[in-house]
């Protein structure tokens, strides 16, 4: 399907990849992408429909639910904690969470999270359990791990998101949560919109994921309704860190333009130091 792009803003300097993007890309559904250069913004388009009764345009105000997207943000929160001296990548795990060393987690460190090798990879527990913080993390405290920390890796998609959200609650001096934290301390101080933990007055402005029949016909059923579920406004409204982030595009581009510089001519400071930027990555 052809389309024209609905809305747009860019530099001159990027006005013919601009006009390209609009003009000549051949896409079915939805595009959204943006990027930033040196500092500032160099574009962002939005186009196509918000869903299937393409009765509301796709633009750059749309927000989208942008799944493990989320980890970067997680990751530069913790480093953020790490650069103020409320967390050490070296330091145990227990020296903050004293209830997580147990049944063979003791020797877990900040830095086995954060690099997934933790040995707890997965919960199996039912998705609505998902929803409830205190539940994952009293689940999480009483795991024992698939392998000793530190020694192996392994992808933990849902799990290393509620592991380094717990820490920074607990070392945060005003025990707030982490989507409380990223919102106070990195998103206003730097004027972007990235949710953990989406606000009831902004569900109008999430386009809901959809999958094509293509897809439909190659995934299995579980999977399918496991969209359905990160449609729910409740699953929003929850803070699964490592998964169910919500964002527009320019605000993802700005997160990492934040990481490493100054934005806006210098308006906006940056988020993290050379040194916690070498430390993280």
């Amino acid at each position: 399907m052809r389309y024209s792009v609905v809305s747009f803003w860019c530099l001159f300097i990027f006005s013919t990849v601009v006009h390209s993007e609009s003009v000549d890309y051949n896409i079915r559904g939805t595009i959204k992408p943006a990027a930033y250069y040196q500092g500032s913004l160099a574009f962002e388009l939005g186009g196509g429909w918000f869903d299937q009764s393409r009765t509301q345009l796709y633009d750059v105000e749309t927000l989208q639910l942008v799944c493990s997207t989320s980890k970067g943000l997680v990751a530069a929160a913790v480093a953020l904690a790490v650069q103020r001296g409320l967390l050490d990548y070296s330091a145990l795990v227990t020296r903050y969470w004293p209830e997580y060393g147990q049944n063979g987690k003791e020797n877990t460190t900040v830095a086995d999270i954060m690099s997934h090798r933790a040995g707890s990879p997965y919960i199996s527990k039912p998705f609505e359990q998902f929803l409830n913080w205190t539940a994952m993390i009293h689940t999480l405290e009483q795991m024992t791990p698939l392998w000793s920390p530190g020694s192996a890796h392994g992808y933990h998609a849902y799990t290393c998101g509620w592991l380094a959200g717990e820490l920074i609650r607990r070392v945060d001096p005003k025990r707030r949560s982490l989507g409380q934290f990223i919102r106070e301390e990195m998103s206003y101080p730097v004027n972007f919109e990235f949710f953990i933990g989406l606000p009831m007055n902004q569900e109008y402005r999430v386009s809901p994921v959809e999958l094509s029949e293509n897809i439909k016909q190659n995934i299995n059923e579980s999977n399918i309704e496991l969209v359905a579920l990160f449609n729910d406004p409740r699953t929003h409204r929850a803070e699964i860190p490592a998964s169910n982030g919500i964002a527009t595009a320019s605000s993802i581009a700005r997160l990492y333009s934040a990481l490493n510089t100054d934005l806006d001519g210098g308006k906006y400071k940056r988020l993290l130091n050379e040194d916690i930027l070498k430390l993280a990555t």
